[in-house]
C-alpha cells in the first residue's frame, strides 16, 4: 500500500494581525482576479511529482484566514489539488475560518466545492480575553457562526487558547463547555505560547512579555486551565486523542494525525512547509514568507523556497518518536533505540507511561511532561 500524505495550502491574507501571531500573515489586500489560487496551483505543478507514489489522503486550507478567499477561488483550488494529486474519494477537505467571514453563503459554497470540515478560530468566548488576543469577534458572534457551520457542514473544529492575559481556570472551562454546547465535534486547546527571544521582534505580546510590559499566567496555573478544559471535554463526550486536542469518536482530525504519524505532507502558498520523507530520512522545506516574493518566484516557474534542511534516519526516528508521543496511540516500542531501555522502564515505574499492544504510551501525567519525556528517549 503506499504511504498516506496530506496537503497543506497556506491563504496568508487577514483583516488585520492579532498581537501573538508568528504565523506568515498580511493585512494587503488579498490580490484581484484570481491570482494567488493561479499561484498555488502554479506551486503544485513544481511540485507534485516526488509525492506522486504516495496517496493523498487530506487537503487543509489554514492560514491566516482563509474564509476571506472568494469561494469560487477555493473551489478551483480544490478541485485541482483532487485532480493533480488523485485525492481519494471521501479525503478529509478542512478551511480555516474567523468566526465574523463564517456565514451561511460562504458555507453552502465550501460545502459544493468539496470541504467537509471546517475549523473555526475562536480562542475564547469570554470578552476580557479576546480583548487581550486582540481578537475582532465577540462570544455571541463565535456561538453563532459554530451553530451556523454545524448545520451546514456537521463536521466543526474549534481553537480555544489557554493562559492567555485575564483567562482564568473558570474561564477555560467554560469555554471548553460552550464550544461543544455549540456544536463542535473537535476541540483543540492550547496554551498561549510566547517565546520573547525568538519572537519579540515580531509579536507585540512576545515583545511585551520580554520587556515585563505585560505578566503573563506561570506554568502552574497554564497547566490548571488546560487540566479544567480536558475535564469540560471529557464530560462533553469528547476524547483526548492527542496532547492538544479533543474529539468525539470518528471526529479526529485525518490531517494532522498525518502529522503526529510522521507522515509526509505538500506544502503550497507562501510560508507553507512541506517534508518528503524516504527510508533513510528526507527533506523539509518552508516556502518564502512573503507573499508577493512568494508569487512573483511561482508565477516566473521557480520552487518559492526559502529554507531547506534535508535529515538523516537517527533525526527521522527522533521526530517521529516526539510527535507519536503525543498522541493517545502513542509509538511502536521499536521505535526507541536499545540504549534507552532503562529509560522506558524507568518511565513506566513512575507510572508516566505505559506498554500495550507493543506500543509505549504517556499516560496523562506523562503527558503533561511530553518534551521532557521524548527528549530522554531520543537515540
Amino acid at each position: 500500500m503506499p504511504r498516506p500524505y496530506g496537503v497543506y495550502v497556506h491563504f496568508p491574507y487577514c483583516a488585520h494581525r492579532c498581537p501573538y501571531c508568528d504565523f506568515a500573515v498580511t493585512t494587503r489586500p488579498v490580490p484581484a482576479g484570481g491570482r494567488y489560487a493561479r499561484g498555488v496551483l502554479a506551486e503544485l505543478a513544481l511540485r507534485a511529482a516526488p509525492f506522486e507514489p504516495f496517496e493523498g489522503v487530506s487537503l487543509y486550507l489554514g492560514g491566516g484566514t482563509p474564509s476571506r478567499w472568494a469561494p469560487a477561488e477555493v473551489a478551483a483550488v480544490v478541485a485541482g489539488i483532487g485532480e493533480r494529486c488523485r485525492l481519494r474519494a471521501g479525503a478529509e477537505v478542512t478551511i480555516e475560518a474567523n468566526p465574523e467571514s463564517c456565514d451561511r453563503a460562504r458555507l453552502l459554497a465550501w460545502r459544493e466545492a468539496g470541504v467537509n470540515r471546517v475549523s473555526i478560530g475562536v480562542q475564547s468566548f469570554d470578552p476580557g480575553v479576546l480583548a487581550q488576543l486582540g481578537r475582532r469577534h465577540d462570544g455571541e458572534t463565535a456561538a453563532r457562526a459554530i451553530a451556523t457551520a454545524a448545520a451546514v457542514i456537521p463536521n466543526v473544529s474549534v481553537d480555544l487558547i489557554q493562559a492567555g492575559r485575564r483567562s482564568s481556570v473558570a474561564i477555560a472551562a467554560a469555554d471548553a463547555t460552550r464550544a461543544v454546547a455549540c456544536g463542535a465535534v473537535h476541540v483543540s486547546a492550547y496554551g498561549l505560547t510566547l517565546d520573547p527571544e525568538v519572537m519579540a521582534e515580531e509579536v507585540p505580546l512576545a515583545r511585551a512579555a520580554r520587556t515585563g510590559r505585560l505578566v503573563f499566567p506561570g506554568d502552574d496555573e497554564a497547566l490548571a486551565q488546560a487540566r479544567a478544559a480536558r475535564v469540560a471535554l471529557r464530560a462533553a463526550g469528547l476524547r483526548r486523542y492527542e496532547l492538544s486536542n479533543f474529539a468525539r469518536p470518528g471526529r479526529e482530525s485525518r490531517h494532522n494525525q498525518l502529522y503526529w504519524d510522521g507522515e509526509s505532507y505538500l506544502g503550497l502558498g507562501a510560508g507553507a512547509a512541506g517534508c518528503l520523507r524516504g527510508p533513510v530520512g528526507g527533506v523539509r522545506w518552508q516556502n518564502l514568507r512573503d507573499a508577493e516574493a512568494w508569487l512573483a518566484a511561482v508565477e516566473a516557474g521557480r520552487l518559492p523556497t526559502g529554507e531547506e534542511d534535508r535529515f538523516d534516519a537517527t533525526a527521522d526516528r527522533n521526530e517521529r518518536l516526539m510527535l507519536g508521543l503525543r498522541t493517545a496511540r502513542g509509538i511502536p516500542l521499536e521505535l526507541v533505540h536499545p540504549s534507552r531501555a532503562g529509560e522506558v522502564a524507568e518511565l513506566r515505574r513512575r507510572r508516566l507511561a505505559v506498554v500495550r499492544g507493543g506500543r509505549l504510551v504517556l499516560t496523562s501525567r506523562g503527558l503533561d511532561l511530553e518534551s521532557a519525556v521524548a527528549e530522554r528517549l531520543f537515540g
